[in-house]
């Protein structure tokens, strides 16, 4: 990659505009964010005496934009110190700062001139290097820029991120007519390898690609459900994890995204694309012009398709919108047999072919529904894109579906879906039918561990091509390079002498099959010159914790022996974990929690997603972390911390242990969850050392690559500490005290005091003397004997059996 990005201009401080700055000072990107001075001045200012000369009324947009993204939920920002990369101002007084910029995004309001104004005052300060894009959801990018000069439209291109910037992986490239083929592919490798986005390539065309087919498939459900007189609700269920898509679906969708905005990019399509075959379905039915002019734009103006109300009892109620009557009623559950039929079927595939071939109401519609997507999606080609593998990425990355539509297509069997789809009189776009009458009976095959697609041109397959950065675990299982495995996990060769442990049970939860792969993986590295271990895998979740099933009915039984030897043998592998002799690095994503958090602490270096969302959360069900990780945090907060400060010249005796200890105390009590990598880090959670990779899809490699780093530089295994200096039984009193005064005011509940009195237990080291010296076994036998004390209270099998049934914590 040439270009090289080290500064960028964002204009627009809106939602979207602030969100993208905020992402973009994330991954170290100083930022300028800018929008226009105030056409008066806001009341809040006024009332303070600010003057209209005065920077705090001139960037009012801006600085307002900036404080929204840090107040933002979900946060915008890994960790709130980032915002300091992003300098504030107004297009007045600081359009100067662009010509610093090496990457300029114009995120301002939908208005062709707006943005043709501004492109060419941005032309006039841009560096002759600078790239310049626009975020525009629909509006033409060769319209834009027409008007400009040859170089500044080749340097001219459209990025389109979803909302919200920092979570959404899809981000849409749009060539405009000019622009140089190096700009594109250098912005394509940045996104990817530095903002962590999954690029496709679309063309210039309104809606692009993602919202081209997502709003045809809303547009059609309008009219499909008044055609076969559904409810939203049942259109609803029929239309969301039952087809691998999320589960608020359409209509809850709709409503988080807005009627507006989805009226908007259907009028998008209506009017920019006179010759779609399908135009008349962006038309919408007069119920939804009847919802835009009573102001009803879903959860922004607290009433959409749905309405969150107060019922007589005081309790949160939700209510639907019958379109017949245009008034709200409580809603009813979806009943049809074969929905439910198809959601006993195993994995998406087996749930989908289930719902579509069906043959009551939901059959029906789900038919119906499903082929108009599919024809539709494969009539855009080439219109929208080049190939079905752009069309499925965007869809799966823009609007998580778990398979895109030629993806589910193949989960149908074309052939079979074809062949209903001709008896329903549908007309089948010919590049299909030639498909299949070439027999190719797939969009795409695997062939030695590698995916190919079909390509159009060609009428052949093709390799889908890959980063060198990915590694895909199924993918090496497919060229048989498994070395173990059973029913919850398997030992995977990577390749340079690197072995991966993977989980795969439900959850990634961690049980016996898990922590017999772990003992056989220490076996393998140490004794049969394996490089070393990487823990990962390409579940929902890296691992959510311990099979909590498992405890529970231990508990219940009152097998408190069986009990104790299953978090004897946890402790057990993890500490081998710690202390092999070869380099162990974990690579989460997304949930690390629990156990699977403890996992994390027993290794060498973490390589973590950057949307790792991690923490020893235990006391949520009543017990403490037992696996290891409350004496990880003891160590992280204080041996670590004060050898450290010990190198300073102070004796480690010397420092006050307390406000250490305080802290994990904190952590663990209070069951803190950090909601980033980086901030895992800033809680003590993850080391200074350990690794972000803002591209999760990287981060096997990289941890890969950090085992063979290790080893070059001469790795040698850590020695079990002997000598952690503990508090004592005199410290308890603190906490003691400390969680009365919580209990008194009401913060904290009766089992809160005795969960969180066992923390205080093993951190402060037990009942022995202040300054005393204990191993890592001595605080691994307490978080034990903590453990098993508390799984024998019944209020602690309430909570745990209280989490399996509603996944939420119990205050008891």
């Amino acid at each position: 990659m040439s270009l090289k990005i080290e500064k960028v201009g964002v204009i627009g401080a809106g939602v979207m505009g602030a969100t993208i700055a905020a992402h973009m000072a994330n991954v170290g990107l100083s930022t300028v964010l800018l929008d226009i001075v105030p056409p008066k001045m806001p009341d809040a200012l006024a009332k303070k005496g600010v003057s209209e000369d005065s920077k705090k009324f001139r960037n009012f947009f801006a600085d307002s934009g900036l404080q929204g993204a840090l107040k933002a939920k979900p946060a915008a920002f890994y960790v709130p110190d980032n915002a300091s990369l992003v300098t504030t101002g107004n297009l007045e007084d600081d359009f100067d700062l662009l010509g610093q910029c090496d990457w300029i995004i114009e995120v301002v309001v939908e208005l062709l001139d707006i943005k043709k104004d501004l492109l060419a005052r941005i032309e006039k300060v841009r560096a002759p290097h600078a790239v310049v894009t626009t975020n525009t959801s629909g509006i033409s990018v060769s319209a834009m820029s027409e008007h400009l000069s040859d170089e500044f439209q080749q340097h001219f291109l459209g990025t389109h991120f979803f909302n919200p910037p920092r979570y959404m992986k899809l981000f849409e490239i749009i060539p405009g007519p000019k622009t140089d083929q190096a700009i594109i592919d250098d912005m394509a490798a940045f996104a990817e390898n530095v903002l962590g986005k999954g690029v496709v390539f679309a063309k210039d065309t309104p809606n692009f690609i993602a919202n081209r087919i997502g709003v045809f498939g809303m547009s059609y459900l309008n009219k499909l459900i008044d055609e076969m007189e559904l409810t939203f609700e049942e259109a609803d269920a029929l239309t969301g994890t039952v087809l691998g898509r999320p589960k608020m679906a359409s209509y809850r969708l709709a409503d988080l995204v807005g009627l507006d905005t989805l009226g908007h990019v259907a009028d998008n399509v209506y009017d920019g694309a006179p010759d779609d075959e399908q135009r008349e379905v962006f038309a919408p039915p007069a119920w939804f012009k009847g919802m835009l002019e009573k102001g009803w734009l879903g959860n922004k103006t607290k009433g959409g398709f749905y309405k969150k109300v107060k019922g007589e009892d005081g309790k949160k109620q939700i209510l639907v919108l019958d379109r017949g009557t245009m008034d709200y009623r409580p809603t009813q559950k979806a009943k049809f047999a074969s929905l439910e039929a198809a959601k006993q079927q195993p994995g998406g595939k087996g749930k989908l072919k289930a719902i579509y071939y069906a043959k009551d109401k939901a059959g029906e519609f789900t038919f119906k529904h499903m082929s108009a997507g599919l024809i539709y999606a494969a009539y855009r080609i080439p219109e929208i894109a080049d190939d079905i593998v752009n069309i499925d990425n965007a869809m799966k990355w823009g609007f998580n579906w778990k398979m895109g539509p030629f993806e589910a297509w193949d989960a149908l069997g074309v052939a079979k879906s074809v062949e209903k789809m001709k008896e329903a009189g549908l007309a089948i776009p010919a590049w299909v039918e030639e498909m299949l009458a070439g027999g190719k009976e797939s969009f795409y095959k695997k062939e030695n561990g590698e995916l190919y697609y079909y390509d159009i041109p060609s009428k052949d397959y093709k390799l889908v091509e890959m980063s060198p950065e990915i590694i895909l675990l199924p993918s090496l299982k497919e060229r048989n390079k498994t070395v173990a495995e059973n029913k919850g996990a398997s030992l995977i060769d990577l390749g340079d002498g690197v072995l991966c442990l993977e989980f795969h049970t439900k959850m990634n939860s961690l049980g016996q099959d898990i922590i017999t792969m772990v003992d056989k993986a220490c076996d393998l590295v140490e004794n049969e010159g394996w490089e070393g271990l990487v823990v990962a895998n390409h579940g929902s979740n890296f691992s959510v914790g311990a099979n909590l099933m498992l405890v529970l009915f231990t508990a219940q039984e009152e097998e408190f022996d069986e009990l104790d030897w299953m978090i004897k043998k946890f402790q057990d592998s993890f500490m081998r974990l710690k202390y092999l002799a070869k380099p162990v690095v974990t690579a989460p994503h997304q949930m690390a929690l629990g156990g699977g958090c403890e996992i994390c602490l027993s290794s060498d270096r973490v390589v973590a997603a950057a949307e790792t969302y991690t923490g020893l959360v235990e006391v949520g069900v009543g017990v403490i972390p037992a696996g290891g990780g409350t004496k990880e945090l003891l160590l992280r907060n204080t041996h670590e911390r004060v050898f450290k400060i010990a190198k300073g010249g102070l004796y480690p005796k010397q420092v006050y242990l307390l406000p250490f200890v305080a802290r994990a105390f904190e952590t663990i009590a209070m069951a803190k969850v950090a909601t980033s990598a980086p901030e895992a880090i800033k809680m003590g959670i993850f080391k200074p050392t350990d690794k972000v990779v803002v591209n999760a899809d990287y981060r096997i490699k990289k941890a890969k690559d950090n085992v063979l780093a290790l080893n070059l530089a001469g790795y040698t295994p850590p020695r079990p500490i002997e000598n952690i200096r503990v508090l004592g039984r005199d410290s308890m009193g603190v906490f003691k005290y400390a969680l009365y005064n919580m209990h008194k005011a009401g913060f904290v509940t009766d089992h809160d005091i005795n969960v969180a009195t066992e923390v205080a237990r093993v951190l402060t080291g037990g009942d022995v003397l202040p300054d005393t010296e204990v191993s890592e076994q001595y605080i691994l036998d307490l978080e034990r004997e903590s453990f098993l004390k508390l799984c024998g209270m019944p209020q602690t099998q309430a909570r745990m059996a209280h989490m399996l049934k509603t996944g939420k914590p119990l205050r008891n």
